[in-house]
């Protein structure tokens, strides 16, 4: 038996992999303990470098006498990574397969007379959700060169429906603080301590994490926190334009 997809993330300091590649060892004695096989030809290894100057790469992870493909990109849990985390993989596997259900099932059942609240349900089954899969995780951090692409493509299917569809960002925002929200309330959750750090002691919001990087700035939590604390401004602002209102009926 073969053990389900699993990642070992490692941080290489200073050239140092030795955690990294005993994460490695260990995770392979655990599969043999438990008479899990482990198909070193189908496993990859992604390596992320953000430095600037040229160094060599690192030595090959080798599991059990075969060295292990180093790739560019790779497909994980159906959202597809590459070395630069910029998601521009990721985005053309969304824009390919979302204008494939566009067009060979939405644009055909229309022509069979299909409309309204059945059209839009079998969109949102069966084409919003392979445009928006995985948004979370890539809602913040996309070019806007990509984000485009992708608002043309909901665009298009909004054409289709006759009817209006919420932006990428917008889905994007309300599926954020949906999964922030849940996570806050999940005491397990591995990040729950992080959130607990970040907790403000003056209101129940969170603080913005501190960002050496843009990349990091961009990416699901500082983006999260920012846009709870955007809606918390936009609600005070409707709260004291009805106050206003409210004050000159009387």
């Amino acid at each position: 038996m073969s053990p389900p997809e699993v990642a070992a993330v490692g941080l290489i300091t200073d050239g140092d992999d030795t955690e990294y590649r005993e994460l490695i060892r260990d995770f392979v004695d655990w599969s043999l303990r438990n008479n899990l096989r482990i198909n070193a030809g189908k496993t990859k290894e992604l390596v992320v470098d953000f430095r600037r100057r040229n160094n060599p790469p690192p030595a090959p992870v080798n599991i059990l006498g075969t060295d292990v493909d180093v790739v560019e990109s790779y497909k994980y849990l159906g959202v597809h990574l590459n070395n630069n985390l910029d998601w521009t993989h990721n985005t053309d596997a969304l824009v390919k397969k979302g204008n494939s259900r566009l067009f060979l099932f939405l644009r055909r059942l229309r022509s069979f007379g299909v409309q309204g609240p059945l059209l839009r349900t079998f969109y949102d089954s069966v084409v919003g959700s392979a445009i928006f899969y995985g948004i979370v995780c890539w809602s913040s951090s996309i070019t806007d060169r990509d984000r485009k692409r992708m608002d043309r493509l909901v665009r298009r299917a909004s054409s289709v429906l006759g009817c209006p569809l919420d932006s990428v960002e917008v889905v994007g925002n309300g599926r954020m603080m949906a999964k922030l929200s849940s996570m806050l309330n999940n005491t397990s959750h591995p990040l729950q301590d992080t959130l607990t750090a970040l907790g403000s002691s003056f209101s129940e919001r969170l603080l913005h994490p501190r960002c050496a990087k843009e990349r990091y700035c961009r990416s699901f939590l500082p983006a999260a926190e920012r846009r709870g604390e955007e809606k918390e401004r936009e609600e005070e602002r409707r709260g004291g334009e009805k106050e206003k209102e409210r004050r000159g009926e009387a």
